[in-house]
């Protein structure tokens, strides 16, 4: 089947709370109703780290509170109509006011919730979600009470090393804590479901996105540290990363911690096998990042200050993938395959039959042959002009030297007088089964728009503007759409 979507983050719908929130998807869905898209994509929906990205997450498995509409509370009779409008008054992206505000808006809605009669269904999304929300709420609980630190830097080491009379201490201590947080995820649930009866009503799949490793001070590495190489202390032995190559020079130092998979086979891949169903209940479609390391991974000593001195290790391989694809046979997986990546990851990828990725922006070398041209896509892959890791097409262009630029002109037959929506055009005619394009594209955005340099700090901050859902841009896509044969007929 012939599709395409459009990749726009939650947070980057225009709103005024800060960053998007639930409250705020109507219009887009709207849009992608109306033009005749099959998908919208997102960016991981669990909550972000201290500098707001959302792939080195505290947990695998919990919604990013700031997604919460505060509108929605107030219908509720959880929150005062003060309140909420002193939470919306934020003017474009601005995290810090989203954060302080939500936090307000949270915790006055919880003190109304826990002195009514709890609904049936709050007991039972508890219960559901015990596997990883018992720990995850604790973890959060105690991350207040230690001011923020991260869970090896906690002043008790009976609750760092999780010992059993430390548990049920603090379990008491931060009960008010402990509920507060797992309250805060059952109404993300809530909204969450609702988004989703939205999108289903109007014919529309949801893409989600996972990376491939969680980050160190998280739930999951705290209460399943056996999951993971770390010292008897519970330090990391190894971290992730990638090599230099053409891009950086000392490569990219992520720093989460490696899975142990001997143990992780031990105990039937259990926490992995929970993370993709709980995907299979929020997506209809799900990106795997990295997904090379399943066939090879680069692993770094703990404590080196860049990625250059790794090696590479061999994954975990097929009958891993199996396990985990036929565990969702609802889940349609694609498997982020970019970067400097050798044959046995496509034979893998291949062999489970999943869709790979291709991006445009990194097709112009002067290769006819190159695989990245959409005139040479096959039909089983999911094709890009760029991802949120690339710059936005325009900007993009304006980068290249001139005879960089004839190149791309000569190779795709574009003019380069609108170079976002004539590239659109090439990867909407390509054989791709399924195309996906960004916004910021559609609306012909510069370098501003762009969402993430990677290794940088300051970025996440794209907010679309109301304009880009405009008259003029709605009868551009509807007519591409539909041109190309790839109208909504889900």
């Amino acid at each position: 089947m012939r599709a395409s979507g459009i990749l726009l983050h939650i947070t980057s719908l225009p709103g005024n709370c800060g960053v998007g929130t639930l409250g705020d998807v109507d219009r887009f869905i709207d849009f992608l109703r109306e033009t005749k898209q099959t998908y919208w994509q997102l960016l991981p929906i669990t909550p972000t780290d201290f500098v707001n990205s959302p792939y080195a997450p505290p947990s695998a498995f919990a919604g990013n509170t700031l997604l919460i509409d505060v509108n929605d509370l107030v219908k509720r009779g959880l929150v005062s109509e003060e309140t909420a409008m002193c939470a919306c008054k934020a003017q474009g992206n601005d995290y810090g006011y989203a954060i302080y505000h939500n936090d307000i808006v949270l915790r006055e809605a919880y003190s109304n919730f826990a002195k009514a009669d709890r609904p049936l269904d709050y007991a039972e999304f508890c219960s559901a979600n015990s596997y990883w929300l018992d720990d995850y709420a604790m973890f959060c609980a105690l991350k207040r009470h230690f001011n923020g630190k991260s869970w090896l830097e906690w002043d008790d080491e009976a609750i760092r090393m999780r010992t059993p009379s430390a548990i049920s201490k603090y379990r008491d201590m931060l009960e008010y804590e402990i509920d507060y947080v797992e309250f805060c995820q059952y109404i993300f649930d809530v909204q969450w479901k609702a988004f989703r009866d939205k999108l289903k009503a109007n014919r529309i799949q949801l893409i989600g996105d996972i990376p491939i490793y969680v980050a160190y001070d998280s739930a999951d590495v705290w209460a399943h540290s056996e999951l993971f190489e770390l010292t008897r202390d519970r330090r990391p032995l190894w971290v992730a990363g990638v090599p230099p190559d053409y891009f950086s020079a000392d490569g990219q130092l992520w720093g989460n911690p490696l899975y142990d998979w001997e143990a992780m086979k031990k105990n039937k891949y259990d926490w992995w096998l929970r993370r993709v169903s709980k995907c299979s209940e929020m997506f209809d479609v799900l990106r795997i990042d990295h997904f090379r390391a399943f066939d090879s991974y680069y692993a770094i000593k703990y404590g080196e200050v860049t990625a250059r001195r790794g090696s590479w290790r061999k994954g975990v391989g097929y009958d891993f993938l199996k396990l985990l694809i036929d565990s969702v046979p609802e889940l349609t997986i694609i498997a982020e395959d970019l970067g400097d990546i050798p044959q046995s990851v496509l034979d893998l990828r291949d062999k489970c039959n999943l869709a790979g990725m291709k991006i445009v922006q990194f097709a112009y070398d002067g290769n006819e042959a190159n695989s990245f041209l959409p005139q040479n896509f096959n039909e089983h892959c999911v094709a890009y002009l760029g991802t949120h890791d690339n710059d936005t097409t325009v900007g993009w262009w304006k980068s290249l030297e001139p005879w960089q630029q004839d190149i791309v002109r000569r190779l795709s037959g574009v003019k380069g007088e609108h170079i976002a929506l004539e590239l659109m055009e090439r990867l909407a005619e390509s054989k791709s089964n399924t195309v996906i394009y960004s916004l910021q594209d559609i609306a012909e955005g510069d370098t501003e728009q762009r969402m993430n340099i990677p290794g940088t700090l300051g970025c996440w901050k794209y907010m679309a503007k109301r304009g880009d859902f405009s008259a003029e841009k709605y009868k551009w896509l509807l007519a591409l759409t539909e041109r190309t044969n790839r109208a909504n007929n889900i």
